[in-house]
């Protein structure tokens, strides 16, 4: 029986201040404007954003998870933490995907204003819907709903080349 060597490689994420530049004739990336519907849809899984607000200590940017129901978005956090103290307030709020190896992601910016959801049927709701456990130790029953007043988003991605440039690939 022959000897077989087995190579695992594993995928790290990239730090973009020690990835080599891309070489001269790399592929060139399109940025694309996505609509306030396309931004609700990149978001509607759910996942992990930013909540960004003005504190007395200047502006503050917050990790959350979060989930979304009828076009808002939904954290829960603490009654004791910033993020209730400030929970009726403007706000922005700010989630992404990025892929740094293939320089393509997208990032949505929510800009609106935030409310505690203190009607009890209405909480029992959200719960419902959303499943949102927060990743966060301890009583997160604070539930907070961002309306949003404007949404605007971007997505990069390799661009398709040119017919001529794929035609002189080809030959």
């Amino acid at each position: 029986m022959a000897e077989v060597d087995i190579v695992t490689t594993v995928n790290r994420p990239t730090d973009s201040r020690t990835t080599p530049p891309a070489a001269p004739d790399a592929r060139p990336h399109a940025l694309q404007t996505l609509s306030p519907a396309e931004c609700l849809d990149l978001l509607e899984p759910g996942g992990i954003g930013r909540v960004g607000f003005s504190s007395s200590n200047g502006i503050m940017m917050l990790p959350v998870n979060f989930a979304v129901t009828a076009k808002t978005i939904i954290f829960r956090t603490a009654p004791d933490t910033l993020l209730a103290v400030y929970s009726d307030a403007q706000v922005s709020f700010e989630a992404d995907v990025l892929d740094e190896a293939l320089h393509a992601g997208w990032s949505v910016l929510v800009q609106g204003r935030a409310h505690q959801v203190t009607d009890e049927r209405e909480v029992k709701r959200l719960q419902d819907r959303t499943h949102l456990q927060p990743w966060a130790a301890g009583a997160r029953d604070v539930y907070v709903r961002i309306t949003p007043t404007r949404i605007s988003g971007r997505r990069i991605q390799p661009a398709e080349p040119d017919p001529e440039r794929r035609a002189a690939q080809l030959s």
